[in-house]
């Protein structure tokens, strides 16, 4: 039971740096809800406004269509469990283990990367300098708002969510009951961490960032794209060490009947988004 929990925090501490083509164009969107469908949709989505000929079109219809013919580009999502207890592991085993996972996204990801690539070649040289304007102007709204979520303490995700000061002092636990001893040590844990976890999000942002330069630039490659993630990976997999180990000492807090609780919730909630997958 702790083993799969403990598993799917410690691939959402490394999925920020492997997610990061799947936002195309500088758009959003949040990893455990991609699938090769979305971020498709939204490269073509922002292709508006491009005024592309009937032939451009004809030819990224076809390159999309390719994308989503192709086998296992993301469809094959499912968690790889470790041979050891993620609850227990050491920081060896864990360095192993998300240096694997990291290099097995990178790996799935430049497919999407590729996609992208051959999309943007369709397009003429004022079709590509509008993208690349808009890219850097979403870049700057960006590095703007998470320049003020840091300034005011906040982490991804929370900078709509000022009023949430009861949640925030609850961890990642939801609305599971804690003692106040828990909350307090909760609270404790997440101010030591609060340097080390700015320094690994800008760390994951520059990944992200250059990235999606790289795939719109004529230099673009298997090769680029295996250099860059080697360029980055020691500091991802340290950042994804680092997360885990926080994690496991915040889930180290509760006790074995709410670590249970916090399990039978991420299920149901896993289920849920099953139901809206298949509709």
């Amino acid at each position: 039971m702790k083993k799969l929990l403990l598993t799917s925090v410690i691939i959402a501490a490394i999925s920020a740096g492997g997610v990061a083509i799947a936002k195309p164009f500088g758009s959003e969107m949040h990893h455990h809800e991609m699938r090769h469908q979305q971020p498709v949709k939204e490269i073509v989505k922002n292709l508006r406004g491009l005024s592309l000929s009937d032939a451009q079109r004809e030819e990224i219809k076809t390159l999309v269509s390719a994308f989503k013919n192709s086998a296992g580009t993301f469809e094959d999502n499912k968690i790889e469990l470790p041979s050891f207890d993620l609850a227990t592991a050491t920081e060896a085993q864990l360095r192993t283990f998300i240096q694997s996972q990291l290099e097995e996204r990178e790996a799935k990801h430049f497919a999407l990367a590729q996609l992208r690539y051959n999309i943007f070649s369709v397009l003429d040289d004022a079709q590509q300098q509008e993208l690349l304007t808009r890219q850097a102007q979403r870049k700057d709204g960006s590095k703007r708002s998470h320049d003020h979520a840091d300034s005011k303490g906040l982490r991804k995700g929370e900078f709509h969510q000022h009023g949430r000061a009861h949640a925030a002092q609850r961890g990642p636990f939801g609305d599971i009951e804690l003692s106040d001893e828990q909350i307090a040590s909760l609270q404790t844990l997440k101010a030591a961490f609060k340097t080390t976890a700015k320094a690994n999000r800008e760390t994951m942002r520059n990944f992200k960032d250059a990235q999606r330069e790289l795939v719109l630039t004529q230099t673009f490659s298997q090769d680029t794209w295996d250099a860059l993630l080697a360029k980055y990976k020691d500091e991802l997999v340290e950042a994804g060490v680092a997360k885990a180990k926080h994690r496991q000492a915040m889930f180290a807090v509760l006790t074995e009947s709410q670590q249970a609780e916090v399990k039978a919730k991420r299920e149901e909630e896993k289920q849920l988004r099953g139901i809206l997958s298949a509709s």
